[in-house]
């Protein structure tokens, strides 16, 4: 069962990465808050680029205070070594004793392993605090997972997107999204009303989010 406190530790970590959208390409944008009896010892979110990971600025910000803490984290660690280290791993050796994920990883890589790997730790796993609005923050990410395309939305303010569509791609709308997706964009945004976005709007390529809404606790 969440605490209140669990939602607004919780909603802390989304915070930090909405923050971020648009800025980390390849990767998602995550955020995570180490809590140590009740007080906020480190946060992060992923930096610019994708990297570092928000897990490893979080802990390297909470240092020897992350031991015995709750980690907050938006989407499930990382389990596999990639560029870095997994963040699995950097939790374990951390000595947390909790970890709170919002979003279970479709990565294939990931995908469950995050959790398994804590949890055959000894580390305390619960999942799907506040998932609905984590899941609403990486809808780009599976879906260019799932389909090798980032998602698009309409919007005429391209701060928090990957990339802009413009009326270059009215001809080849497939193909440029196929390459911005093999690129890493994740999301991507299209003007309103443009004739360009008329066309996705017609193609059934536009994505509609619900308003992205936290619930007080």
């Amino acid at each position: 069962m969440f605490t209140s406190a669990d939602y607004r530790f919780m909603d802390a970590a989304l915070a930090l990465a909405q923050a971020q959208l648009g800025r980390t390409a390849p990767n998602p944008a995550v955020g995570c808050i180490i809590v140590r009896d009740g007080v906020i010892a480190g946060w992060g979110a992923t930096a610019d680029g994708g990297r570092p990971h928000a897990e490893r600025r979080a802990l390297d910000q909470a240092g020897p205070l992350a031991c015995t803490g709750r980690a907050y984290v938006t989407l499930e660690p990382c389990a596999f070594h990639g560029q870095t280290p997994p963040c699995a791993s950097a939790l374990i050796e951390a000595g947390v004793d909790t970890v709170l994920i919002a979003c279970l990883d479709e990565h294939p890589k990931v995908a469950g392993r995050g959790v398994a790997l804590l949890r055959d730790a000894g580390i305390a796993v619960e999942t799907g605090l506040r998932n609905r609005e984590a899941a609403r923050l990486y809808a780009g990410f599976f879906h260019r997972l799932r389909t090798g395309q980032p998602l698009v939305y309409l919007d005429a303010n391209p701060a928090r997107y990957d990339a802009m569509l413009t009326e270059a791609a009215m001809h080849a709308t497939a193909a440029e999204l196929d390459r911005l997706g093999a690129a890493g964009m994740n999301r991507v945004c299209v003007a309103p009303n443009s004739p360009l976005a008329l066309h996705l709007v017609e193609a059934g390529l536009v994505h509609t989010p619900e308003a992205a809404a936290h619930t007080a606790r």
